[in-house]
């Protein structure tokens, strides 16, 4: 494990959100899980063992519903139970994966170039309070990770909960069907 900071300990996942869809005009974009993996262990702040390998299930979405730029879908619940944190603790998230070229704040869709790919649509995620969350492009260099979220607060014995949200979101023009995958880090960092 690497230490970025004096008592900042960094726990990363892998996320995996993945869509397939019909190829015709306002089709449903179709659903894509969210998957998320991880270790857990007796010894650091990090995801429950029973959340360290999780499917959301995000619906599907209508063409229809993402029509102008900044048109989004339904969002759905992901959350976050944490434990064996230091008590009174302040926790945030990261999360890191390929920014959309057309808004680096959103994740970008993987084989954007792929004639099957969903084009005009990235995904986006929130918190409860519907502040985004943005995408930071890359875990090489912990100093640089802007898109922190909010601290979530560690109560005495040592837990943490945080729900975020994720949710289509049409960038530049009418969303097209196809499939839509995207791939993310998310990093759990504490002090």
């Amino acid at each position: 494990m690497n230490v970025f900071k004096k008592n900042l300990y960094p726990a990363a996942c892998f996320v995996m959100m993945s869509c397939y869809s019909l190829n015709y005009v306002h089709a449903d974009l179709g659903t894509y899980n969210f998957t998320l993996k991880g270790n857990a262990t007796n010894s650091t702040c990090g995801v429950d063992e029973s959340e360290s390998h999780k499917i959301v299930d995000l619906g599907k979405n209508s063409t229809r519903q993402l029509k102008v730029p900044g048109d989004k879908g339904a969002r759905v619940a992901i959350p976050f139970n944490l434990s064996q944190c230091p008590p009174n603790a302040e926790v945030t998230f990261t999360f890191i994966g390929e920014q959309n070229p057309v808004n680096n704040q959103f994740l970008a869709l993987t084989n954007a170039n792929a004639a099957t790919t969903a084009q005009h649509v990235a995904i986006e995620l929130t918190d409860s309070d519907r502040n985004r969350v943005p995408i930071s492009k890359t875990s090489r260099f912990p100093g640089d990770l802007v898109g922190k979220s909010r601290p979530f607060l560690v109560d005495a014995n040592g837990k943490v909960s945080a729900v975020f949200y994720a949710n289509y979101v049409a960038t530049d023009a009418a969303a097209t069907a196809g499939i839509a995958n995207a791939y993310a880090e998310f990093r759990i960092d504490y002090q």
